[in-house]
This record gives structure tokens, C-alpha cells and sequence, in this order.
């Protein structure tokens, strides 16, 4: 069993907490434990509007994982598909991975072109950044901004019927996958306008259940 701490990138309330513990556990699978923790300290966002309120989550992110216990807990993961806090990723006291650097990874491996979309543009730019700091830029096709705001990221069906219209301008352009750029949105269509949609939180899980049933996650 893989012991993970996963580390909401922003403070949020019990309701919130509750639906994406419950997402972890769904995704998790036999092979892994996720135990998700709220984001503490001093001026924690409460949502990324703005540059400044990304750059207070990947340092407060990075304060919890630092506190991680290796008795408690194998490995560590942010919970947002930003990765914050990962740049130090070598000081932290048990193996971080990211869910982008697992995503966006698995699918650079696989040579498989791909656009993201994004709640906003400034989400969508520190994506596009960390992917081409991880050296995957290569089959990323461009981004989309759905331009909606943060309550659609715990309602599914509003954020799933603002991506309609971009995976149709996707499919005419001949994009036939489209990342979800909020590792905590419910996917409930894996297919729209024929352009296959990816769970990031899902395909990072994947991809790290493989690696431990292989021996090579720790």
C-alpha cells in the first residue's frame, strides 16, 4: 500500500474538503492511501486569480510538504494540476510527485498531441510554463481558457458544459485530446465533440499505481 499526502493548493472549506477526499479515494485504487490536507498558514488563497495568489500557494504548499512524516506517509502530492511547491521536490523529506508532471508526462511519452484548457488565463499561463520547464512542450498544441469562475471547479456539470464549445474549436483544428487544467473537476464526459478529455488527477494516479506495483514509485 502507497501512503500519500495530498495537499489542497488553497484553503478550503469542510464541504470542499469532504468532495475531493472523496474523488481521491474513488481514484485511488486498491494500491494507494491518499489522505488529503488542507493548505495552512498565513494568507492562503482562497482561489488563483491572480499571480501573486499562485506564487502564496507554492510557497505554503511547499511549508506542508516539508512537514510530511516518513512514518506516516511514503510519498506527497499537491493537489493541483500547477504542481506548486515541486520545484524543491528534492529537499522534501519523502518522494513529491506532481499531477502534471505525471499527466503531461505519460503523455509526452506516448507522443500524443494535446491542447489544456484552463479557468483562467492565469492558471493557464503557469501551465503552460511548468510544462515547458518539465521539457514536454513538444506535443502541447496550445491552451483554452473557459474564462468561468472557481465555484464550477465543485460543479461538474457547469464546467463540463463549458467545454463543449472548446473541444469543438479543438476537433476542428484536429486536436483530438484536451487535458483539464483543475486536477479537481469531475470529468463526466470522456468524449466531447469526438475529442477525448483527460483527468489529470486520474491519469497522475494511474500512472503512479503503476509505477508502485513495479517497484519503482519509492
Amino acid at each position: 500500500m502507497l501512503r500519500v499526502k495530498a495537499i489542497a493548493p488553497l484553503r478550503l472549506d469542510e464541504t470542499e474538503m469532504v468532495r475531493r477526499q472523496a474523488r481521491y479515494s474513488a481514484l485511488a485504487g486498491p494500491e494507494m492511501e491518499i489522505v488529503l490536507f488542507n493548505l495552512e498558514g498565513k494568507n492562503a488563497p482562497l482561489r488563483f486569480d491572480s499571480f501573486e495568489e499562485i506564487e502564496a500557494s507554492e510557497r505554503l504548499t511547499w511549508e506542508e510538504i516539508s512537514r510530511t512524516s516518513p512514518e506516516r506517509f511514503d510519498a506527497v502530492l499537491p493537489d493541483c494540476v500547477l504542481d506548486p511547491g515541486l520545484d524543491k521536490a528534492a529537499d522534501a523529506p519523502v518522494p513529491a510527485y506532481g499531477i502534471l508532471r505525471l499527466a503531461a508526462g505519460h503523455l509526452h511519452s506516448l507522443g500524443r498531441p494535446y491542447a489544456a484548457v484552463t479557468r483562467n488565463d492565469v492558471i493557464g499561463q503557469v501551465l503552460e510554463e511548468k510544462v515547458a520547464g518539465y521539457g514536454f512542450s513538444s506535443v502541447l498544441m496550445g491552451r483554452e481558457v473557459l474564462d468561468i469562475d472557481f465555484c464550477f471547479v465543485s460543479e461538474g456539470a457547469g464546467w463540463n458544459e463549458a467545454m463543449a464549445p472548446v473541444a469543438r474549436k479543438l476537433a476542428d483544428r484536429g486536436v483530438t485530446a484536451l487535458l483539464n487544467g483543475c486536477s479537481a473537476v469531475d470529468i463526466e464526459n470522456r468524449t466531447l465533440e469526438g475529442v477525448a478529455v483527460i483527468d489529470p488527477t486520474e491519469m497522475a494516479l494511474a500512472v503512479l499505481g503503476l509505477a508502485h506495483r513495479l517497484g519503482a514509485a519509492i
